[in-house]
């Protein structure tokens, strides 16, 4: 597929790092002729040999045609040191940029446009964490892995071939460390936790509405009155608006954190797998960036062989197969964070009321390096519920309540503080080689919070949500809540046996895409921050079409852009009337579509464009312009926050305009004015800028895919980091999942979207297959810098082999040997 030539200056996405880039001198000037030196110098080492300090045995690291690395070691410490040293070889930008973004170091390289998100980003505490991490498991767990990791990191760095970016930057990197490694992995948890910020954004909701409509906007199903607020909590005081805008401008300028749209998974048993075997497929979808969030490999040693994903980082394959089992993950959306809103002592601002008893916060003092200006001394807080994200006056008198001065002290409660990540779970998951062993890994692995399908070569299939998810002492965890009194604490967690799970099913397979999994009857409360359930329906749909399903039937579903809740939408319009011919036009083209979603498709157009304008003008009258963004999940800087209330309006809203319900409507508005008016806005807005020929309204014209890398913003840098804009079809709510903000007329795919997509046919673990975004390498002048591009916009796979007889010469690029020196 040829890049799309789109000259509208709408369609150009908006790519992280623009204000870093512009603080960042003359990189452009340079820009060319660090391009023809690229050519030659930021391409990795893959035939010959390479001698280090350290190894045990000779190491052999063969990479396919793909790029993708087979590391084959006589013993796991030096497998552990070769995937350290192969990954730098490919991504070592993307190493470091993720260790900064962990640690709140991004102002030593970028300036002071980087300042305000460091010092979020060490509020947050998440290298802090780390840190507590790195300790607990060298107490308790074997940290060679990580340390040796560690140490094929910086035999990388030793060699001095150092990435494009370092150069652009004119920076030393330091060597890498194991809680390097440990902070990504925090970031990862933080980016897929959208609760908190959603807790925020219904607070707002309430401050704008009121309580009444805003319990009827939640779309959250749960008997009585869905959103009580705590009787005590005053968010008058609070500024949520502040910290939820300096979370988006962090957003906007990283790229890195922007909420995914969630994952697929489903698998199926031999009774409906025309192999007779299992089969699983998976495609998690985080934000999309260049290059991507995964990186492919497989690992070999004795004691622990995979193939699959891995997290550019991280020792271990994340995702995939071993040969015996396979298993992949989605996000289960749980609630595991909480906002507590801290009562000041107006006299001390420096203390606050807990049980009846005035505690001193807890604080320390953060040095922030800039580069090209003063080291800045910041100040954090913590209470007993956790870091105080916002910020708030320590030096002057603050009111009791936190009710009339904003920037009332707001603490972030998260699981990811209570306990330390764990490396031997990560890497149990590997080894394990039945469902006994594979849920015992499990059970070491807190967070993130996922939801894991599995299958097993004997034929079994099972499924298992993990996480430590809180017990509350009251309330659901939906809003903000008083710290002070100690009612809404947490008290404990859900034991992990009495987590949702399941084994062989009765129904033959199984599935998850975000939604929500538990019963009625089920006895804790997992979450209100689910995807709705578009997806998953869908899926079930699928694999339940036909008798028995192949790897190309798994190959069709991932590919698939049908949209239920766009039917469900066209049904509302059947009887409207309208005068307009255009508007006519559209509304035919609505009530008969088939409701495929493809880039060509007008009708999905104009269903996606109406939608918009139609939640909007419900909305806006009622909540404001910067309430309803936050319901609809928008941050300032158009990307996507994918709260709940972002995936759940469209279809909540479908069900008022059902029921021909009204109290959500403004006043002296019908469903049917609403809908014709939103009609009526988006026809306008279509002829405005897609012409006056209905035939050229198409999805892809508006609705595009950049793979835009975190220093492509500035020429002639975009032409040498970017690729796209693409055509895309699909939105959120189709498995192949291209998310996007609902931002006025954007639709730039800016959410989630497969970056890993993989099948694995457990009758012939060899016969399994996988594709990413973008390519293997992190250099825009290697061959696999973006070769996956089109294949994965067409949805093609590539060959995963395991077995070693299977790295036919025809499949191999090179052959390096990692040998011990002396």
């Amino acid at each position: 597929m040829a890049e799309a030539k789109i000259s509208n200056k709408r369609n150009r996405p908006v790519l992280p790092g623009r204000q870093l880039l512009l603080a960042g001198g003359a990189l452009g000037a340079i820009g060319y002729g660090v391009w023809q030196a690229g050519r030659v110098r930021f391409n990795p080492k893959i035939n010959g040999k390479l001698q280090f300090e350290g190894l045990l045995e000779q190491v052999e690291v063969i990479r396919d045609r793909m790029g993708v690395p087979h590391i084959f070691a006589g013993n796991q410490s030096d497998l552990f040191f070769a995937q350290g040293f192969v990954q730098a070889q490919d991504r070592f930008w993307q190493l470091e940029l993720q260790r900064r973004l962990a640690a709140g170091r991004l102002a030593e390289i970028f300036g002071p446009a980087a300042l305000e998100a460091d010092r979020f980003l060490r509020r947050v505490e998440l290298y802090r964490q780390a840190e507590k991490s790195y300790n607990w498991i060298l107490q308790h767990e074997d940290a060679s892995p990580l340390q040796r990791f560690a140490e094929g990191v910086n035999a990388f760095l030793a060699l001095n071939k150092l990435p494009l970016e370092v150069t652009l930057l004119r920076y030393k990197p330091e060597p890498w460390t194991p809680v390097d490694s440990l902070g990504w992995s925090n970031v990862m948890t933080f980016g897929q936790s959208s609760n908190f910020w959603t807790e925020l954004a219904r607070a707002e909701v309430v401050r704008a509405a009121g309580p009444e409509l805003a319990a009827k906007l939640e779309p959250w199903p749960q008997p009585g009155h869905p959103l009580t607020v705590p009787p005590e909590a005053n968010y008058e005081g609070v500024d949520f608006e502040t910290i939820l805008a300096e979370y988006s401008r962090l957003v906007d300028l990283l790229g890195l954190l922007r909420q995914g749209g969630g994952s697929n998974n489903w698998v199926v048993d031999g009774s409906k797998s025309v192999t007779g075997k299992p089969l699983l497929s998976n495609d998690p979808h985080p934000a999309l960036q260049m290059p991507g969030v995964f990186y492919a490999m497989h690992l070999d040693a004795p004691g622990y062989s995979a193939t699959g994903a891995t997290v550019p980082g991280l020792p271990g394959v994340i995702i995939g197969h071993n040969g015996r089992i396979a298993w992949g993950f989605t996000n289960t959306m749980a609630d595991f964070q909480d906002a507590f809103i801290e009562k000041t002592d107006p006299l001390d601002p420096r203390r606050y009321l807990y049980k009846g008893e005035w505690l001193e916060f807890e604080s320390h003092i953060e040095e922030i390096r800039v580069k090209g200006a003063s080291t800045v001394r910041q100040e954090q807080f913590r209470s007993v519920h956790g870091p105080i994200i916002s910020e708030f006056s320590t030096g002057g008198s603050v009111a009791a309540d936190g009710g009339s001065v904003q920037g009332a002290p707001v603490a972030m409660r998260w699981s990811v503080y209570d306990q330390p990540f764990s490396l031997e779970g990560l890497l149990a998951v590997g080894r394990a080689t039945n469902w006994q062993e594979f849920r015992a890994a499990l059970k070491r692995c807190p967070f993130p919070s996922l939801n894991f399908v599995y299958a097993d070569t004997e034929g079994n299939i099972g499924y298992q949500f993990t996480g430590l998810i809180p017990i509350r002492a009251q309330g659901l965890g939906l809003l903000p809540v008083p710290g002070h009194s100690g009612e809404y604490d947490w008290t404990g967690y859900i034991p992990f046996e009495e987590l949702p799970g399941s084994y062989n099913p009765a129904s033959h397979f199984l599935l998850t895409a975000n939604n929500r999994i538990e019963s009625k009857n089920y006895p804790y409360h997992l979450s209100a921050d689910y995807a709705n359930g578009a997806r998953a329906e869908r899926i079930r749909q699928l694999l339940t079409e036909k008798e028995k399903l192949s790897v190309a039937d798994f190959e069709r579903m991932q590919a698939d852009l049908l949209s239920i809740n766009g039917l469900r939408f066209a049904r509302l319009l059947v009887d409207l009337e309208f005068s307009d011919a255009f508007e006519r036009r559209a509304q035919a083209l609505l009530t008969t579509w088939d409701g495929r979603l493809t880039a060509e498709s007008v009708a999905g157009c104009i269903y996606e464009v109406m939608l918009g304008k139609l939640l909007r003008l419900v909305l806006e009258p009622q909540l404001g312009r910067v309430a309803t963004n936050h319901y609809l999940g928008v941050l300032e800087g158009g990307f996507s926050a994918m709260t709940s209330l972002y995936s759940l309006a469209g279809p909540h809203f479908m069900s008022y305009i059902e029921k021909d319900d009204k109290s959500i409507l403004p006043e002296g508005l019908t469903w049917e004015e609403a809908l014709r008016q939103a009609l009526k806005e988006a026809v306008r807005w279509l002829r405005q800028e897609l012409g006056d020929d209905v035939r050229g309204w198409e999805w892809g014209k508006i609705h595009t895919i950049t793979f835009s890398h975190f220093l492509g913003i500035k020429p002639p840098l975009d032409r040498v980091f970017n690729r796209g804009p693409y055509p895309a079809g699909g939105d959120s709510d189709t498995i192949f999942q291209t998310a996007y903000a609902f931002k006025p007329d954007q639709y730039t795919v800016n959410g989630g979207t497969p970056a890993w997509r993989m099948i694995v046919d457990l009758a012939d673990p060899d016969n399994s297959k996988w594709g990413i975004t973008g390519g293997q390498n992190g250099s825009p002048f290697n061959a696999h810098y973006s070769d996956m591009i089109e294949p994965w916009l067409r949805v093609e796979f590539f060959p995963m082999p395991f077995s070693r007889h299977k790295l036919t010469p025809n499949l191999i690029a090179g052959v390096l040997l990692l040998e011990k020196k002396g």
